[in-house]
């Protein structure tokens, strides 16, 4: 126990003529507040430090009058994987296919439910198609 104190006591002082060393006046009789500039900033991003924009943000928007209503983000998407469920169907279905599937997913989950469910279908079924009827008609033929 003793031993733990006089290490504590120890760190103090030697924290202090750190910290003296560097505010100690130059000779324009400023601080000297480089002196120690291998510090680590470890302390400036760590753990459990409080969320500093949130209430300012928050605010701003009942400043404005605005709602909290916001637009869907994956209606873009949404079309981007329609038209590659779409190419599906004529070239490459299985990449592709399985590509819109993919993204139309994300889309469904961003806010586009019609696109990215529509996009899913069709891309699952040229995938589908491809690996299960395509080669039932080439072994019948």
């Amino acid at each position: 126990m003793d031993r733990n104190r006089d290490n504590e006591v120890e760190y103090r002082r030697s924290s202090e003529k750190e910290t003296e060393a560097n505010f100690a006046p130059t000779n324009s009789g400023q601080p000297n507040q480089m002196a120690n500039v291998n510090e680590e900033m470890g302390a400036d991003f760590a753990y459990g430090m409080p969320v500093t924009h949130t209430e300012r943000i928050a605010s701003r928007h009942e400043r404005d009058g605005e709602d909290a209503v916001t637009e869907s983000n994956g209606y873009a998407l949404g079309w981007v994987s329609l038209v590659f469920a779409i190419a599906s169907w004529f070239i490459w279905p299985v990449l592709m296919g399985v590509t819109s599937a993919v993204l139309g997913f994300i889309a469904y989950r961003q806010g586009a439910k019609a696109l990215g469910a529509w996009s899913m279908t069709l891309g699952l079924i040229a995938v589908v198609l491809n690996l299960v009827i395509v080669p039932f008609y080439y072994a019948l033929t």
